[in-house]
Parts: C-alpha cells; sequence; structure tokens
C-alpha cells in the first residue's frame, strides 16, 4: 500500500494544536521538525544524545509531514485541515503552507531511519532504533530497543519523554499496569525494565499492536507483556496499580472516571499529549473525581501529570 504526502510548514504557535487537529481527520502518521530543536542543548541535559543534521530541520517556523494510505486519502483532507486551523481562536496563523506528495510502502518504512538514532532520554532510560548498536549504558541505565515502524512514540517527543521521567519517578516493581494508547509500547516497555507485573498495554489501532508486540519482542518482554486492541478502558475489569495515558486531553478527558474507578488505593495515573491550554480542564477533572495532583511536568507547549487515587 502507498501513503500521501501531507507537508504543511506553519508558525510555532500553531505546533500545539496541530496533532489534534491531524488526529480528527485520520492521520496514520505525523512527523514534525521544529527549527527549535537545533537549539535546545539536549547534551548539557542528559550527557550523551545523539547529533541533530541541521538538513532534516526547517531552517525556521515548523514543518509536519502527515501521511494517509491510499484507501483513507480524499481530496477534502486538505480544506478540512486549513478550515480546522483557521478555526483555532486565539492562535495567530502567520504561515500555513501545504503540499503534497507521493510516499511508496517501502519509502515509508524507512522515512523513521532518517530522524531516529539512539538517545538518553532521562536518568534511566536510553533509547536505542533497532537498526543501530548501543554499547555506551552505565550503571542504572536502562536501554529500550525500538522500531516504531508505524505507531506513536519513539521518546523523542515531549509527551513520551515525559511520560518516562514521571514513570522513573513513580512506578515501583510489581505494580500492576495497564498502558492506554500504547503506539509503539514503549512506556510499557519502561515499566517491565523498571520491574512491574503484570503489564497490559491496549491500542485502538491494530496496527499499532502488532508494531507494540514486535518491540516487546526486541526488548525480551513478549511473554511479559499483554498487548491486545482496545477502545480506552471500555470492559477492563480488572484494577491495577497503575495507568498511563499518553494520547490527546479530549480523549484523557472521556477516560478519567473510569480511571478512577480501575485503580487500587493509592493508584498512580500517568498522562500526557495534553497541549497547555487544556491543562485547567484535565487537572478539575481529575481532582473532583479524587485524584491528588503529585506532579505537573511542561515542555514544549505539552504538559504531563502524575496524579494519586486518595484511598
Amino acid at each position: 500500500m502507498n501513503y500521501k504526502e501531507i507537508t504543511l510548514m506553519i508558525n510555532h504557535e500553531l505546533e500545539p494544536f496541530i496533532a489534534d487537529i491531524l488526529n480528527e481527520v485520520g492521520a496514520n502518521g505525523v512527523v514534525i521538525e521544529d527549527s527549535e530543536e537545533l537549539k535546545k542543548g539536549r547534551i548539557e541535559t542528559f550527557g550523551e544524545i545523539y547529533e541533530l543534521d541541521p538538513a532534516d530541520y526547517p531552517e525556521s517556523d515548523v514543518r509536519v509531514k502527515v501521511y494517509f494510505s491510499e484507501l483513507d486519502y480524499h481530496d477534502g483532507i486538505i480544506e478540512t485541515i486549513e478550515e480546522k486551523i483557521n478555526q483555532l481562536h486565539d492562535v495567530k496563523v502567520t504561515r500555513l503552507e501545504i503540499s503534497t506528495d507521493e510516499v511508496q510502502e517501502e519509502d515509508w518504512a524507512n522515512e523513521w531511519k532518517n530522524h531516529f538514532h539512539a538517545f538518553k532520554v532521562s536518568d534511566k532510560f536510553v533509547i536505542v532504533p533497532s537498526w543501530e548498536s548501543y554499547d555506551a549504558l552505565q550503571e542504572g541505565e536502562h536501554a529500550i530497543h525500538l522500531d516504531p515502524g508505524m505507531a506513536f512514540g519513539t521518546g523523542d517527543h515531549a509527551t513520551t519523554s515525559m511520560c518516562l521521567k514521571l514513570i522513573e519517578k513513580y512506578v515501583l516493581p510489581n505494580q500492576s499496569v495497564i498502558d492506554v494508547g500504547t503506539g509503539s509500547g514503549i512506556l510499557s516497555i519502561a515499566a517491565h525494565k523498571l520491574g512491574a507485573a503484570p503489564i497490559k498495554a491496549l491500542d485502538l489501532d491494530a496496527v499499532a499492536v502488532k508494531v507494540a508486540q514486535d518491540n516487546f519482542e526486541k526488548n525480551d518482554c513478549l511473554d511479559a507483556i499483554t498487548a491486545e486492541p482496545g477502545n480506552l478502558l471500555k470492559g477492563e475489569t480488572e484494577k491495577r496499580d497503575v495507568i498511563f495515558a499518553n494520547i490527546l486531553a479530549h480523549i484523557v478527558d472521556l477516560m478519567i472516571d473510569d480511571s478512577y474507578a480501575l485503580l487500587n488505593d493509592n493508584g498512580l495515573f500517568i498522562t500526557s499529549g495534553i497541549i497547555e491550554e487544556k491543562e485547567t480542564m484535565i487537572v478539575e477533572h481529575l481532582e473532583r473525581v479524587g485524584y491528588r495532583i503529585l506532579e505537573i511536568t511542561r515542555d514544549s507547549g505539552w504538559i504531563a501529570i502524575a496524579a494519586r487515587k486518595e484511598a
């Protein structure tokens, strides 16, 4: 199957909203290339970090590449994207340029290799793509071997990296976990590396479930993590100690009540995919059902939250 690639050049003010918009129009995959990435000084933060190639990034603003399968694409998608961007309230649109291209399936599979290299994402976790080797692990560090394929979650996006940092801070050995919207499976793998068990990984997208299972096998934890299709927490009855949800704010909002009911007393809810503008809505809902906010972290216009179910 081939894919349609739509490239958007947008100003930075639009970037926190673009993922929501593209999800609404049914995107199969998104790559965000922010010109500011070259200025962040990652080496100073966590030590050995991969070198970014300036050729992969625009000179200014943000380049967004969004993909649709040939079965999902239709001519009205571009018009819909433009309409949704122009309907954003209190967000100035100073750049919006759109172009399209055709992508062969084999080119899609190789696209990640041009952008994704081994890097240390937190104090304890080093992300290593499956096509690279890494022999610089330090004591106390864990390598997470990934081939993201067509699923979200390489650890490089702010939402995923913030979740990983909260996981390494709060998740304990032998805690039971359910990972909602697992994508590449990265959060489930991190929990396994820390000794959590049992772990269940859910995703509405069957492709993501298969990608996650492949990554579990790469990390020698295929038998330790159950991966299956699932619509948020619908149909889940077994209580857990920890729930992860790195998805979009309006979807997080839909599952807050169910997450609280499904957690054991003193259970932990770690969530991200929330733009800063939706922080108040999510925090108020969490507190309304009985959660106590432990920590809120911020990065690049996104937030992540760790919340505790009070006994």
